[in-house]
């Protein structure tokens, strides 16, 4: 890891190291564009992990919100100047990320594309970006990126998909980059040209009619003769926003190959970024020269102290690229962490010593990632807990989630979470099955429940007979699928087994009383799931209801009426799961006095996100 952790230089700027966390809209802000304690507290977490830098976007115009912190009018400048001074509290440097607010900068629509700007408007998006960059100057921070990746308004006019005009702005690669040029020379001169500028652009915009790697090799020269002092390689635009960022389904450094044919056409130093998500990764991507730096953000989500442990040595909590809590629509008010309950809660969840639980007998019932997630932090609060797993080994349902195509990652929450139970001297006896009688035995003070969830069958008639099986038995044992399959349930569940059956070459209908497949995965990963069910031939019925099924026949009623659909060999109930907190009953009726809290699936089922923060949540208020 020695290259990894030598210092390196961007422009006259010094990095102690060469891990940066890249710019995020993270709406910790509040709604109108101020820092908040919150947002505080998550960039502390970064800079004390050991990063070496991180970007933080920030609004020069347009209506400002709790997307990223504002730098439009001095009165945010005090925000900047605590989050420079936390920074430099570490050693971290601090650079703003130039990033419009709003869509395109909460434009009227009919300026949203290049084609629509007229050159007094054009100047005066230029002079915001410099005046924004003099501000960051006289507020002390280290640098400046221009964000132009991801169809924002910089990369829309260097976007031939955008781009239409036909005047000095467009028409060629070298027109189509006059906004970006004139925008570097406009900061440098305002700003000055000793005050370092990173360019953020797209290696290719990866859809048809966007911007190709070999234009950016060929625009990128211009960029750096303008006056950047590094680039920043991304990928995508919203178009094929599955690559902006990449689930699971991509490969890891898929992006690797166009970055390092951008680094072969300038001299100015090349920050990699796309799922760069391990040391050893980001080691071979420095001694191979594909790039000068390496930019590692949801793998700093996922574990803020990334680099310190990457220096000695520790377990880290690896990215898992599930894109749960970072991307999924319903969580962008805000960004999560599927493996770190913490991100975005810094300020507030915290898993402080806890004296009164030291001597407390603390059993928790289940070792799936919600049970171990509880033990850990009790652990860190002081406390012993001990947990029974009645299976041979721990993991719970994570031993089914990664079966799935391109799930594997999903192995990483239990490993780190059993690396961090046995640094902590967590006892976790397995092949103990739990009992009201053997747990009152055991005496607890205190009874976590972790049972997690079992499939829900609908009472449909014949869905209990020969030839069916759960979404469950069909991952743990797919040589019990056999022949013509039916899937009842297009959610997440019937999706995963639909691909993993069709990915072996079996015949798969899925039926689904929704509108909609996929219910319950992010868009990102959505794309990818689609594809594979696509190339495995899979038949989706929509808004179909199963009525009744006695194989080879399966009666459903569909938007025609009702019908026999005929041929199928095995159906597999996959309609979604009903908690598995039988013991719980069972205690508080034996011994009422007993404290006994609910986590994960056995509370209520959901995503891996929720098990895990439903645990760590009580875990820091008991």
């Amino acid at each position: 890891m020695s290259i990894l952790f030598t210092p390196g230089k961007i422009g006259k700027l010094e990095l102690k190291n060469r891990v940066i966390f890249p710019s995020m809209c993270n709406f910790y802000c509040d709604e109108k564009g101020f820092v908040t304690d919150r947002l505080r507290a998550f960039v502390e977490a970064r800079a004390a992990g050991g990063t070496a830098m991180i970007i933080m976007p920030g609004s020069p115009h347009g209506t400002p919100g709790p997307g990223r912190p504002a730098l439009s009018d001095p009165i945010y400048y005090d925000g900047w100047r605590s989050l420079r001074d936390i920074c430099h509290r570490y050693g971290c440097k601090l650079v703003v990320q130039i990033h419009p607010a709003k869509a395109q900068a909460g434009r009227d629509p009919s300026l949203l594309l290049p084609d629509n700007m007229d050159q007094q408007y054009i100047d005066l998006v230029v002079n915001s970006y410099a005046r924004c960059a003099a501000a960051a100057r006289e507020i002390g921070l280290d640098g400046v990126e221009i964000h132009g990746a991801h169809a924002h308004e910089v990369a829309q006019f260097m976007s031939p998909y955008y781009n239409h005009r036909q005047d000095a702005y467009g028409g060629t690669p070298e027109k189509r980059c006059k906004l970006a040029v004139d925008i570097i020379r406009a900061i440098k001169k305002q700003a000055g040209e000793d005050f370092p500028l990173i360019f953020r652009l797209s290696s290719s915009e990866r859809f048809p009619g966007g911007r190709t790697v070999e234009e950016t090799a060929e625009i990128v020269p211009l960029l750096e003769q303008a006056g950047a002092d590094a680039l920043h390689v991304s990928t995508g635009m919203p178009l094929s926003e599955e690559y902006i960022s990449a689930p699971m389904d991509v490969p890891d450094g898929f992006n690797l190959p166009q970055i390092a044919r951008i680094k072969e056409e300038v001299s100015i130093p090349v920050i990699a970024v796309d799922r760069i998500n391990t040391p050893q990764l980001a080691q071979q991507v420095l001694e191979q020269g594909l790039a000068d730096f390496t930019a590692i953000g949801r793998g700093q989500l996922a574990d803020p102290d990334f680099v310190r442990k990457a220096q000695s040595g520790e377990p880290i909590c690896l990215c898992l690229g599930c894109n749960q809590g970072c991307r999924k629509s319903v969580t962008k008010k805000a960004i999560y962490c599927v493996q770190n309950p913490r991100t975005g809660r810094e300020d507030t969840l915290r898993f402080n010593p806890a004296p009164h639980l030291k001597d407390q007998k603390i059993l928790i019932i289940g070792a799936g990632v919600s049970g171990l997630e509880a033990a850990i932090d009790l652990a860190l609060r002081g406390a012993s807990p001990v947990v029974w797993e009645r299976r041979d080994c721990p993991g719970g349902l994570m031993e089914l989630a990664q079966l799935p195509p391109s799930k594997s990652a999903m192995a990483r929450m239990v490993e780190y979470r059993l690396s961090m139970a046995k640094k902590l001297g967590i006892a976790i006896h397995t092949g103990m099955e739990a009992t009201p009688e053997k747990i009152l035995a055991y005496g607890p003070d205190l009874l976590i429940i972790a049972t997690g969830s079992v499939p829900a069958v609908p009472p449909i008639p014949g869905l209990e007979g020969a030839g069916v099986v759960t979404g469950d038995e069909a991952l743990r044992n797919p040589a019990l699928v056999t022949g013509q399959v039916a899937v009842l349930g297009g959610g997440l569940v019937g999706t995963e087994v639909a691909e993993t059956l069709a990915a072996r070459g079996v015949s798969v209908t899925v039926m689904e009383m929704g509108d909609a497949i996929g219910a319950g995965l992010n868009k990102n990963r959505m794309v990818f799931v689609r594809r594979r069910l696509e190339e495995g031939h899979v038949t989706l019925l929509t808004k179909t209801r199963v009525v009744s099924v006695a194989l080879p026949d399966i009666t459903v009623e569909d938007e025609t009426g009702v019908h026999t659909l005929t041929g199928f060999d095995t159906m597999v109930a996959a309609t979604g799961r009903k908690p598995e907190n039988h013991l719980a009953k069972q205690l508080k009726a034996a011994q009422p006095q007993l404290p006994v809290y609910l986590v994960g699936d056995a509370k209520q089922p959901g995503m891996a996100m929720d098990a895990v923060t439903s645990a760590a949540l009580l875990a820091a208020s008991l």
